[in-house]
Order: structure tokens, then C-alpha cells, then sequence
């Protein structure tokens, strides 16, 4: 099944891995229970920001983004993930998360970026 969309930032039509990755980043930025008619849609991701960027804290950001990915994203199994902290930002973190990807037409190795506190 090929999954069409609109781009959030542009409004042109977007698919395959463009669509994942602003669907990816929309989960984990989304904090639960802020949708009115999707209460149990987000992350406890995005509840994680002002925390410390400690090895307890990045754990619990891995747990957060892999469950909210495997209840919201059928399209995309995560293999792995990491973070990178910007020396340029404190507190700012990127999650790479690799993965494959059902785009529609095969299935695919992924990587995606995205920011989830700052």
C-alpha cells in the first residue's frame, strides 16, 4: 500500500520515504493526549524535553520513540536507533532511527533524523 500525503512545511504531495519521515517526526514531536479526537496518538518522547541528557535519559528516549513507532508507524520496522547531541544547542537531541521501510512498491533500508527536544 502507497501512502500519499501533504508536505507540512511546502503543501506539495509527498510519498514513499518523504511521507515516512515527516510521519515518523510528527509521532515523536507530538506529545499524548494533545490531539482532541486522538487522545492516545504521540510519544512520551516530546514529554521528555528539559530533561537531562544522561545515559538513563537517552534510554528511556529509545523505549518512548520504539513504542510509540511500533503502535503508530505500520510501515516501518526499527532495527536501530542513536542520538546525537548538538554541541552548537544544548539540549538539543537527534534520533537516527534505521530501520526497513514498507514504501508501498518494496521494502527498504531506512535512516531517519529527527529532533525531539530542545
Amino acid at each position: 500500500m502507497s501512502f500519499m500525503g501533504m508536505n507540512a512545511a511546502t503543501g506539495l504531495r509527498i510519498t514513499g520515504r518523504e511521507h515516512l519521515a515527516q510521519s515518523v517526526s510528527k509521532i515523536l514531536q507530538t506529545p499524548i493526549a494533545t490531539r482532541v479526537r486522538r487522545r492516545a496518538f504521540g510519544a512520551k518522547a516530546a514529554d521528555m524535553i528539559d530533561t537531562p541528557t544522561n545515559g538513563a535519559a537517552v534510554l528511556q528516549l529509545y523505549a518512548a520513540a520504539a513504542t510509540a513507532l511500533m503502535l503508530w508507524e505500520p510501515r516501518l520496522r526499527v532495527r536501530s536507533m542513536s542520538v546525537e547531541m548538538d554541541a552548537d544547542r544544548p539540549g538539543r537531541v537527534v534520533l537516527n532511527i534505521h530501520g526497513e521501510a514498507d514504501t508501498g512498491d518494496r521494502i527498504e533500508n531506512v535512516s531517519v533524523a529527527t529532533t525531539v527536544s530542545a
